[in-house]
């Protein structure tokens, strides 16, 4: 016989019961009385099935977005100070951003549908739309109706429990359509904010600066696409693409450019050897830094050399 590791579930338990981390806390009353849980990478769904009673729990390492399935039924739920009483209606959404600490109080037995969208996530969907990430907090909603996540909800529902061909393909689509939903209707991202991050190309000004620093940071290292876009939190096909229009250079391109305009100046400034210059701003060898000085300044690493 063989043994299986299960994974671990943001809601703090596994599907055996074992402790979890991802979320610190738990109900200080055991109200869960079923619990289904798929996770779709960046996103975790669960279908709870609740006791009535009191639950309590510490802040969430994600976003959490909860569509309640049952009957109607009377609440009372408090975020940061906030407490909202009434009737929950079937359907209705409830938000509670990263970090939020969170209390309900349910008077009957109730059903919910809960997703939990990765904070990365959803801050790299926003800077791969152009926004400021300082201007952006994700708020609170109490019980109201919002059909388009309702309908995301039970899209996702549906592939959890029934499946199908590209069935993990289709759930990232779908968390991707929530986390643009969630930054239009539900942060303080404006239309303003969103102009005025851009920079020509639609590239923030914040997240280029991060990255030519972090390049000018780094000549000296093996620099690979995707470490580069990690930085700018985006894929490598938008960063790319982003890049060359901001600055009318290819990422590679760019670094060369830069290794070379370093070698200039160490070559000027400094009794380097030609070889020492080449692993300094990152280059393979003498002759691979000799090809591009030449190819970008017309004169070989010794005659710059003599010529300053």
């Amino acid at each position: 016989m063989t043994s299986m590791h299960r994974p671990q579930s943001r809601y703090g338990h596994t599907a055996n019961g074992a402790s979890a981390n991802l979320r610190e806390g738990a109900p200080e009353t055991p109200v869960l009385r079923s619990r289904k849980l798929k996770v779709f990478g960046a996103i975790e769904v669960a279908h709870l099935r609740l006791l009535p009673g009191e639950v309590e729990t510490l802040p969430f390492k994600g976003h959490l977005v909860n569509v309640h399935l049952g009957a109607p039924h009377r609440l009372v739920q408090r975020r940061n100070q906030r407490t909202h009483e009434g009737l929950k209606a079937t359907g209705a959404v409830d938000i509670v951003p990263v970090g939020t600490p969170a209390y309900w109080r349910m008077a009957a037995a109730s059903e919910h549908l809960s997703m939990l969208l990765e904070d990365q996530f959803i801050c790299r969907v926003a800077v791969e739309e152009g926004a400021d990430l300082d201007k952006i907090e994700v708020v609170p909603f109490f019980s109201a109706s919002d059909p388009p996540v309702e309908r995301i909800g039970l899209a996702l529902l549906s592939e959890m429990e029934a499946g199908g061909l590209g069935g993990e393909l289709y759930a990232e689509s779908l968390a991707n359509v929530l986390a643009l939903h969630l930054l239009r209707h539900h942060s303080s991202l404006g239309r303003s904010s969103r102009q005025e991050s851009k920079c020509e190309g639609g590239f923030s000004k914040r997240a280029l600066g991060r990255v030519t620093d972090y390049i000018n940071d780094n000549l000296s290292q093996k620099l690979t696409l995707t470490e580069i876009a990690g930085v700018a939190n985006l894929s490598n096909y938008h960063f790319a693409r982003l890049f060359k229009a901001a600055t009318g250079l290819s990422p590679h391109q760019y670094v060369i450019n830069q290794r070379v305009e370093r070698a200039r100046t160490l070559l000027v400034l400094t009794d380097l050897s030609v070889v020492d210059v080449a692993g300094a701003v990152g280059f393979a060898n003498q002759s691979h830094l000799a090809f591009h000085v030449r190819r970008l300044l017309g004169v070989s690493p010794k005659a710059l050399r003599q010529s300053s």
